[in-house]
């Protein structure tokens, strides 16, 4: 899990335009996003990572929103946050090629 997360910390600071390591804020008191452009960076962070593992994600849903700590605070929050998500959608795909029980 630590190699894609550090894949995914990858795209989040290429598209957000910030560099790894340094824990920029990026949504909330002091961060460098408003509302809006939160939203165009889970968007473009969605499609990065679509094109990057072949998979969908929804970073701005209720599980997000639940959290007790932002998942969007800063860039390897958001990194954590959508490598969970994207081995979760793996996962789940990597189940579909498998044959069911019984079947041959």
């Amino acid at each position: 899990m630590r190699e894609l997360e550090e894949r995914v910390l990858e795209i989040v600071c290429r598209v957000a335009d910030v560099t790894p390591g340094r824990g920029e804020i990026l949504f909330g008191p002091g961060g460098r996003l408003d509302s809006l452009g939160l939203v165009n960076l889970l968007a473009d962070v969605e499609m990065a990572v679509s094109e990057e593992f072949g998979c969908e994600i929804v970073l701005a849903s209720e599980r997000a929103m639940s959290r007790q700590h932002s998942p969007f605070r800063t860039a390897e929050a958001l990194a954590a946050f959508a490598a969970e998500l994207v081995a979760e959608e793996q996962g789940r795909h990597q189940g579909d090629s498998e044959p069911a029980p019984g079947d041959p």
